[in-house]
């Protein structure tokens, strides 16, 4: 007798089940799962993992498009609560970016990781799909920034979440030491890597924000006076 089909309810739970026992795994571990070992967290046969995912790449990219749009999306309502003041928003913002990446723990942790994970076995479909989302991502909530800040922000609202994207990889891979050799820190000599990540990446978002309103301020004046 033919197995019933699953509604799509039922196929949804099934997917998200995967993701969740693949994302638990990651955090307990430290490194991305085997296919074999994300089956047995779930409860099911490994054959059945490839019901919905070519690979455990697939998997991978499945949840950093799940953490990456879930921060734009929160992004947004940040971003239209901010005072248009140049002089105020800059600190505003970084303080609750900051506080949302503490609240999607596992987005700059899977970016961190990303080209490791993805050096084989590519799933070029599912990254093809992951760039145009958060690409797409981007740009709206760039609108917004565009929209709250005029001329002060002008075509420049994307690139600027971009680099401040970049820049908080480019702080997270610099200050996340592991355990085990965070003793060396010790040393006198290396007290200027003796910092928090959350607080000198909210420092280092004001400045971004404040040098990149200064510049469209100024290239704003030196227009109006030519």
């Amino acid at each position: 007798m033919a197995r019933p089909a699953l509604s799509e309810e039922e196929r949804f739970s099934r997917r998200a089940a995967l993701l969740d026992a693949a994302l638990r795994l990651y955090r307990e571990q430290g490194t991305f799962p085997t296919v074999s070992n994300i089956a047995k967290a779930a409860g099911v046969a490994k054959g059945a993992v490839y019901l919905w995912f070519r690979s455990k790449e697939d998997i991978f990219v499945a949840l950093l498009e799940a953490a990456f749009l879930e921060l734009i999306a929160r992004l947004s309502p940040i971003i239209e609560s901010l005072d248009s003041r140049p002089e105020s928003a800059p600190g505003a913002f970084a303080a609750q970016y900051v506080k949302l990446l503490g609240e999607v723990p596992d987005v700059v942790p899977l970016s961190s990781v990303h080209n490791s994970v993805l050096r084989e076995n590519l799933p070029v479909e599912s990254l093809s799909r992951l760039n145009r989302n958060v690409g797409a991502g981007l740009s709206e909530a760039g609108t917004l920034l565009e929209r709250r800040f005029g001329p002060l922000m002008e075509s420049r609202g994307a690139d600027l979440l971009l680099h401040t994207w970049t820049l908080t990889m480019g702080l997270w891979v610099m200050m996340d030491i592991p355990d085990e050799t965070k003793k060396i820190l010790d040393d006198p000599s290396l007290a200027i890597f003796r910092r928090g990540f959350h607080t000198e990446l909210e420092t280092a978002v004001v400045q971004l924000w404040r040098g990149a309103m200064a510049c469209r301020r100024a290239a704003a004046e030196s227009r109006s006076e030519s």
